[in-house]
């Protein structure tokens, strides 16, 4: 089976969800961006009339709104979702194409490379169209703002490096995006992980899902064990280092853990 077709198969399968998930998103953010900007108005125009018009708003004002980070959580607790619902999918139902394929031991890793790069696809789009999405909410909020002659400071950038989670998803840098993008398929990979240990053990014991998450606990408590009892002798170089080194290792385990139970360990 060509790896490209089971990827093609895998984003057919999820694009109805994911343009509902994308839809909410940005609905939810527009419709909010539209409640700020009046509430916001009619506030600065009460303050104006009683003498005391000394007011400026900044774009982190909008976006560290609740609706605003709820609809980010929202996003991301959907993705945390389907990346166990990408297995246990297959799982259900015995007579589908993909149960087929992980009946044939020499095809699962194909399956398993195709649910990844599906993942990331689905991140990457929801960054994309998150930051596109931004840029167009910040020349709402100025260009509103500017017309009702209202002070408004900070730039776009600076709003975007002091929000916990939008300085996740956009960082300052290429190389801070590039190593958040690592995290993000260790995090993926540890799900998968999960999955895939607690479906060889299910039918043996019914706390399949402990022993899956003890094992998980387990293998990350390791370097946060070691790095506490070495923290104080190393210094920043060689932090970067160790994290680097715990990073590297972490993803060849969770793909040689991954790569283990889904050829040898799992019945379907």
């Amino acid at each position: 089976m060509n790896l490209l077709k089971l990827v093609g198969w895998e984003v057919e399968r999820v694009t109805k969800p994911y343009l509902i998930l994308i839809s909410l998103l940005v609905v939810t953010q527009f419709a909010w961006l539209g409640y700020f900007l009046w509430s916001e108005t009619a506030f600065y125009e009460e303050m104006r009339r009683t003498g005391t018009p000394d007011y400026v708003l900044t774009f982190s004002n909008y976006i560290g709104g609740t609706p605003f980070i709820l609809s980010i959580g929202f996003a991301v607790t959907a993705m945390l979702m389907y990346s166990f619902w990408i297995w246990y999918r297959d799982f259900q139902g015995r007579g589908t194409f993909m149960m087929r394929l992980l009946m044939i031991p020499q095809q699962r890793m194909f399956v398993f490379t195709a649910k990844l790069f599906t993942m990331m696809l689905m991140v990457l789009g929801l960054f994309s169209i998150q930051w596109i999405v931004l840029k167009i909410e910040y020349i709402a909020f100025t260009n509103w703002f500017n017309s009702q002659m209202m002070p408004i400071s900070g730039s776009f950038e600076r709003a975007i490096s002091f929000d916990g989670a939008l300085a996740i998803m956009f960082p300052a840098s290429l190389f801070n995006f590039f190593v958040h993008q690592i995290v993000i398929v260790l995090v993926i990979l540890f799900i998968f992980t999960f999955v895939l240990i607690e479906r060889s053990l299910w039918q043996h014991t019914i706390w399949a899902s402990v022993f899956a998450g003890l094992k998980l606990v387990g293998i990350l408590a390791v370097p946060i064990i070691g790095y506490f009892f070495i923290e104080k002798r190393l210094i920043y170089d060689e932090t970067l280092l160790f994290i680097g080194g715990v990073l590297v290792s972490m993803f060849f385990m969770t793909v040689w853990m991954i790569r283990h139970y889904l050829t040898k360990k799992l019945n379907v």
